[in-house]
Order: C-alpha cells, then sequence, then structure tokens
C-alpha cells in the first residue's frame, strides 16, 4: 500500500501506524511533487526519515535527472516509454529505481493538513473489514 505524504510529521506518523497494524506501507510524495516542492525538500524528508520516499518526478524528466542527482532512489515517472526506458537505465546505473506510472496508482491520499494517523487508521480499518467480507463471501 502507498501513502502519499506532504511533511516529515505526516510521514512519521504513517510509519507509526504501519508498525502499529503490522501493514506494509511505502511513502510517497504527491504527484508532481518534485516540481512545486523541490528534488532537495524531498531527498531531505526520506533522509529525516531514514527512508527512501518514492518521488514522484511528473512527466518531467529533467526532474527525474535533478532528483537522481540529488541522490533520490526511489522515483516515478509518468512521461512517455521510451523516455522512461532510457531514464530506468540511467537510475539503473546509480543504483536507483525508476517506477514509470502511466495510470494513476492506488493510493492513500492525505491531505497537507490531515492527520496521518487518524486517516490511515481509518482506512485501514476499512480495508481490513472490506477484505473480511469479500472472503467471507468467497467462502
Amino acid at each position: 500500500m502507498q501513502v502519499v505524504v506532504h511533511d516529515l510529521e505526516q510521514a512519521r506518523a504513517a510509519l507509526d501506524v504501519a508498525r502499529e497494524q503490522d501493514v506494509p506501507i511505502r511513502l510517497r510524495s504527491a504527484p508532481d511533487a518534485a516540481a512545486y516542492a523541490g528534488v532537495g525538500y524531498l531527498k531531505a524528508l526520506s533522509e529525516a526519515l531514514g527512508e527512501e520516499l518514492l518521488v514522484d518526478c511528473g512527466d518531467d524528466p529533467g526532474l527525474v535527472m535533478a532528483a537522481l542527482r540529488t541522490g533520490c532512489r526511489r522515483l516515478v515517472f509518468s512521461g512517455n516509454a521510451e523516455m522512461a526506458e532510457r531514464l530506468a537505465a540511467m537510475a539503473g546505473q546509480l543504483g536507483a529505481e525508476l517506477v514509470h506510472e502511466t495510470t494513476a496508482p492506488d493510493v492513500i491520499t492525505l491531505a497537507p493538513e490531515a492527520d496521518a494517523a487518524a486517516v490511515l487508521r481509518v482506512r485501514l480499518a476499512t480495508l481490513s473489514r472490506n477484505t473480511d467480507q469479500t472472503q467471507g463471501e468467497s467462502d
């Protein structure tokens, strides 16, 4: 499960809830965050967490390159497939991972002002109930 976070407080709260409920999550920036927050901010956020954030560079190959130069190692690119292949090869040479997303992923998106812990507890409980109901129907 991927969770979109906006700052260190949200990211820490999301990780705490994930540990508390024993649910694996992957933290990611908001769509196109590299463009408006800056790759330096996103790298600093990853470093403060001690965990790589999946940095969304939108469809801008220049932002992917800037993120790689800054030391970001988990990137998302939504541009054309040919460019994605070239960027993925460059990322791989640096020990980084580039995910090419052609459709919006299934994520939990926190609003910038949201209480991450409260939102995640509710969403995880809802997901758990839905999973239990689906399993009950198939039994």
